[in-house]
């Protein structure tokens, strides 16, 4: 069993991070990820330091079964399919 969460900049995911007996992994989702959200920062005015950093969080700690690594690359895959490029711009 794998705890896991997502580190979210406001409701654009960005990364996952999960662990278990043997260690943690971390995995970056991919750059249309980051891309999505320095333009939502910048249509929203969320450009001054303090106001980005603000918008980070990360998610509530979850549980699934499977190694770290397995874990990890399935919500990578998951989230991807998840947030096609128009939801990632839409205000929640």
């Amino acid at each position: 069993m794998a705890r896991y969460q997502v580190m979210y900049w406001k409701h654009i995911p960005s990364q996952v991070k999960v662990w278990d007996e043997t260690g943690e992994v971390k995995r970056m989702l991919p750059d249309r990820f980051m891309t999505a959200i320095d333009a939502y920062a910048m249509r929203e005015g969320s450009t001054e330091m303090d106001a980005y950093l603000d918008g980070w969080r990360w998610s509530p700690q979850a549980e699934r079964a499977g190694s770290a690594a397995d874990v990890a690359e399935a919500l990578v895959t998951e989230l991807d399919q998840a947030y096609p490029r128009s939801r990632l711009m839409e205000k929640p």
